[in-house]
């Protein structure tokens, strides 16, 4: 089997040496790099080092080095082919199997082409570099949009002078450059003569985290249209891969551990200007969820900020949908709108860099604050199918969460806006409406004098709840009572409860006592002494089953066989 050079490239690109390592062995950071005892010999002093920049570890005791590929072709003893297809799936890239075999000259050709391309696209940018600083009107653009000469030198700003075939000035065969079209540099009309792709723009040049120049993004300097021009994509970029400024914002991203993402070329200059090193943006997508895990792999929190118009909301919304199944307890994503007066690039110029970062950790929003937000305002909140609606609006998304606590602090806010007791909501979730009934009417019944109940109920009650807890497995495979609106108030939380269980664990090892309590409020019985009650009695799988009929009335079991244990007063 062949894997084509470009695909093994991607997943190299896709891959966090550091992240995949650390999977592996305990890393410990010091300074840019990270540290550990070499895994491919015995030693007590770690020499293993891995560089998270050009994605590459060394041991400086044994000698062993590589990339990714490398590292998983020693550690799990897999062939080249397999630590390819093993790391295609950690990143979610498709291999294409290729039938033809490529000869080791071919295979040099293919990295010999890469080069070249990659060669161009450098000199046309040394060449836009240069025409920017001999075109006073470029020169004047630029000043007026208050760039200083340090920011310009930092990400390479340049300028694409007017005429179709300048870059002929520096390419003797721009008439026959394969490499030009390939780039995006050039294009044919349809006489089939060859004229410059950008012209009278000043020029991006977008690197990767490398630093390599990949392609240009190139803005207008007057009314033209389109205002902005991106490279295509090309075996080099990748836009819905790429995020313009991560190069220059790797350091800070490390140091401050959050990142701010805007939407264009020249927000990410004027916030570097003036000191948020951390900012990145798209170009011309939305954000991806490539884009959001290369960003997570370098810091803890990203800010998604945008303008606070309908596009902006728009951006931000494409930003939660690709965020809501990657963040975690230590990953956030955060949500913040700009006056409709400003862009970012305004704003911090306006007030500056401190005011800015204030409004960012303060007026920002939290996904799950932007996500009820925004599904709340597709309903009336007022109305109850407007809560109803809304329920549903929001179920898809809880489903997509993948921490508990996050799911947990959604249906609570949830619950608040529909005038629901989190209970309720909880049954509604989970398609157990008959429950949901019987939890709205419960502060109603709870509110009425109650008899005293007798004890050897309680007492089997106890014994269902310590063994169901135990032995979770149990309480999938019991049919639970479909009606319960003729039980005792007691036996009806202790449904409840039982179907709780059924839909949140599947096994006791997962179970979090605290959790549980908190979210199965009951009244009849005192839950948490049952449950961290030291003496328990043992049933069996069967003893449980007739414990559960006789409670339930299903059948005539006698439940007095089961001895009784007194309740503590």
């Amino acid at each position: 089997m062949h894997i084509e050079p470009r695909i093994i490239d991607e997943i190299l690109n896709k891959t966090d040496i550091v992240e995949l390592i650390g999977k592996s062995i305990k890393l410990k950071k010091s300074g840019t790099n990270y540290f550990a005892c070499c895994p491919f010999h015995n030693e007590k002093t770690p020499s293993f080092s891995i560089n998270s920049k050009q994605q590459f570890f060394h041991c400086f005791g044994c000698g062993e080095s590589g990339n990714a590929i490398g590292f998983i072709i020693k550690y799990y003893g897999y062939d080249f082919v397999e630590a390819v297809k093993y790391l295609a799936r950690q990143c979610g890239v498709t291999i294409e199997e290729s039938q033809q075999k490529f000869s080791p000259e071919q295979i040099k050709q293919q990295k010999q082409q890469k080069l070249t391309l990659q060669d161009t696209i450098n000199k046309a940018s040394k060449f836009y570099q240069t025409n920017l600083i001999n075109t006073p009107l470029a020169l004047s653009y630029i000043k007026n949009r208050g760039l200083s000469n340090e920011i310009i030198q930092k990400f390479i700003i340049g300028y694409a002078p007017d005429g179709y075939t300048a870059l002929a000035t520096i390419f003797n065969d721009y008439q026959h450059n394969q490499y030009l079209s390939l780039s995006g540099l050039t294009s044919r009309n349809s006489q089939d003569n060859v004229y410059d792709k950008f012209r009278q723009r000043i020029m991006f040049p977008i690197r990767n985290v490398r630093g390599e120049i990949i392609a240009f993004g190139g803005r207008v300097i007057d009314k033209s249209e389109p205002k902005y021009l991106n490279s295509p994509e090309t075996e080099l970029f990748n836009k819905s891969n790429e995020l313009y400024g991560l190069f220059e914002a790797q350091k800070s991203l490390r140091e401050t551990q959050f990142a701010v993402v805007v939407e264009g070329y020249m927000d990410v200059i004027a916030l570097h200007q003036f000191g948020v090193t951390n900012a990145v943006a798209t170009m011309g997508t939305a954000a991806t969820e490539e884009h959001i895990k290369k960003l997570f792999r370098q810091c803890d929190d990203i800010y998604f900020c945008f303008d606070g118009d309908t596009a902006g909301k728009k951006a931000a919304w494409r930003a939660l949908e690709r965020s809501i199944e990657l963040v975690s307890e230590l990953k956030q994503a955060h949500f913040m709108f700009l006056p409709a007066e400003h862009d970012p690039d305004s704003f911090i110029r306006q007030h500056g860099k401190d005011k800015f970062i204030d409004n960012l950790q303060q007026a920002s929003l939290s996904l799950s604050e932007f996500l009820l937000a925004e599904l709340s305002s597709k309903v009336n909140i007022k109305t109850e199918e407007g809560k109803v609606k809304l329920i549903g609006l929001t179920k898809p998304y809880l489903e997509q969460t993948k921490i508990p606590a996050l799911q947990v602090m959604l249906k609570k806010q949830l619950a608040k806006q529909v005038e629901l007791q989190p209970v309720v909501l909880e049954s509604i979730l989970n398609n157990r409406s008959r429950y949901a009934f019987y939890n709205s009417a419960k502060s109603d019944y709870n509110n009425q004098p109650k008899s005293v109940l007798p004890t050897p109920k309680l007492n089997n009650i106890k014994l269902a709840i310590q063994a169901a807890v135990k032995n979770i497995e149990w309480v999938h495979n019991y049919k639970l009572p479909d009606d319960i609106d003729n039980l005792q108030p007691e036996v009806r939380e202790l449904v409840i409860f039982l179907d709780y269980l059924n839909h949140h664990y599947s096994s006791a090892q997962e179970l979090d006592i605290n959790q549980l309590i908190e979210n199965t409020p009951v009244t009849q019985f005192a839950l948490k002494s049952i449950l961290f009650a030291t003496s328990r009695l043992e049933l069996t799988q069967q003893e449980f089953i007739n414990l559960l009929d006789g409670i339930f009335g299903i059948s005539k079991t006698k439940t007095n066989k089961i001895p009784k244990i007194l309740l503590k007063k």
